[in-house]
């Protein structure tokens, strides 16, 4: 069996084992919660750095620090870490902790490393085919730890983290909670650099398999580089972590505030008249894209799911002519007052899988939506029904 077989396999098992995301949504949950993921562990020491310190370490006590600031701030949010000593978990089972948690948000920490002693800056990523080479070699490096894993191949399904061949299941980028996930990573990059003066190495996707297995809005966070001396000084002493520990929290405050605040206007409002007025803003969209959809699919049944590509969102309308766009011709539809633009509409998933590669070039963290009668649904679901009426 061929990796790239291997890898469209492990993808399919993992989106058939996927929770349903509209279900997950639907259980009510009173307690907002947070897994904080402190990366490796145990016999897994990390990158350790020119001096000696290990990211191990490092991590630990900057998810601490996290936890504890939060913790502070908002008591009502039911904290949970993957590792609160120095023992080694194992990839799989860091996101089940999370998953049978039933966590709202997690965020996995570590700490990076490069040959060259001149790399440096913080930086945060989402789930994705790889913003570019340092990226997916980020996500290589990490992956690597389930080498350690006894039978790793079984348990994740042949994936190989040595081999380009296994990144392909990224590739096949599913769009459940990414917008979250992006909205979280933006916030959370903006304050730590704006505390730590580090560098901003921006954020960006990658196909790091601890965010893959979770089934909620998932970042992880790289600190710095424990390669670079000056850093590497920062990163191992108190007022650093410290310091990176407050910007995480203050990003983590801004998307908990949103989160509040959006749950708030959904239950200010009567669910009936919400689903219609929702309704009636995707309704708008598919109206504008009509054209694109019948020259796309003209011979398909109007009862099957849409897929569009999502470039970006805005609390306000933009003008057609937006710098934003970069020249790309693009339409919107509303949810919870904001306006979220799109590009693309087909009944072919695989289509407008080729044209989020292509649209990736120009927005990194572009990824796909599916629609049916005029309403947003499930990505996951939507891909499902794809692949049982093509088969």
């Amino acid at each position: 069996m061929t990796r790239l077989l291997q890898a469209i396999i492990y993808f399919v098992a993992l989106m058939l084992a996927m929770p349903n995301e509209a279900s997950a949504q639907n259980k009510k949950k009173e307690q907002f919660v947070l897994v904080i993921d402190p990366g490796h562990g145990g016999k897994d020491p990390g990158a350790i750095g020119r001096r000696g310190n290990k990211e191990k370490t490092i991590n630990l006590n900057v998810s601490k620090a996290v936890g504890n600031i939060i913790k502070e701030k908002y008591p009502e949010v039911k904290i949970i870490y993957t590792r609160s000593t120095d023992v080694y978990i194992p990839l799989m089972q860091r996101a089940n902790i999370a998953n049978r948690a039933k966590a709202d948000l997690f965020i996995s920490i570590h700490t990076n490393a490069s040959k060259s002693r001149q790399a440096r800056g913080c930086e945060t990523f989402t789930l994705g085919a790889g913003s570019n080479a340092e990226a997916k070699a980020a996500a290589k490096y990490e992956n690597e730890v389930i080498l350690q894993e006894e039978n790793f191949e079984q348990v994740y399904n042949g994936f190989d983290p040595r081999s380009s061949e296994s990144y392909i299941l990224f590739e096949l980028l599913r769009g459940h909670d990414m917008e979250k996930s992006v909205s979280c990573a933006e916030k959370i990059q903006r304050k730590m650099v704006t505390r730590s003066k580090l560098n901003n190495r921006g954020v960006s996707s990658a196909g790091f398999l601890v965010l893959h297995q979770t089934a909620m809005p998932s970042i992880l966070v790289e600190l710095g580089f424990i390669s670079n001396p000056t850093e590497e000084n920062f990163l191992a002493s108190k007022n650093g972590q410290q310091t990176l520990a407050k910007g995480i929290a203050e990003g983590f405050s801004q998307f908990y505030e949103d989160y509040k605040k959006t749950k708030i206007d959904n239950s200010d409002t009567p669910a009936r008249n919400h689903n219609a007025a929702q309704s009636n803003d995707v309704a708008q969209t598919v109206q504008e894209t009509q054209a694109n959809e019948e020259e796309a699919a003209p011979a398909a049944s109007s009862n099957a799911p849409i897929f569009k590509v999502q470039i970006l969102t805005s609390q306000k309308k933009l003008k057609s002519n937006d710098k934003r766009f970069k020249g790309i011709k693009a339409d919107y539809y509303r949810e919870n007052g904001v306006y979220k633009y799109t590009c693309g509409a087909s009944t072919d998933y695989n289509a407008i899988a080729r044209k989020r590669k292509e649209l990736s070039k120009k927005f990194k963290e572009a990824f796909i939506v599916a629609f049916k009668n005029g309403k947003r649904m499930d990505t996951n679901k939507a891909i499902k029904e794809f692949k049982n009426k093509n088969r």
